[in-house]
């Protein structure tokens, strides 16, 4: 068995977090922001960015920045949506 270096990690692509990061985003009519969505998850800011990165890595979510102020919304993409129905399709089952 090959043993892993330090800070390898598994090729998890999407968890439970990021689909419930994408389900908040959908389902808020207003735009949300970053510490919005992370008070929701009750979350620390180190754990939260992982998935906020993780996210607009793979183009489900971009952050535009609110004018005047140092403070971004998070706005899910056409890509983030049909990812978000695949899994709550998956999940009725």
């Amino acid at each position: 068995m090959k043993k892993r270096k330090i800070g390898q990690r598994s090729g998890v692509l999407i968890d439970d977090v990021d689909i419930e990061i994408l389900r908040i985003l959908n389902k808020n009519k207003k735009l949300l922001s970053i510490g919005e969505v992370q008070s929701l998850l009750n979350m620390t800011h180190v754990s939260f960015k992982i998935h906020i990165k993780r996210l607009e890595k793979l183009k489900f979510i971009f952050r535009k920045r609110v004018p005047k102020m140092f403070k971004f919304n998070l706005i899910i993409t056409d890509e983030g949506i049909n990812l978000l129905k695949i899994f709550e399709r998956i999940g009725k089952k």
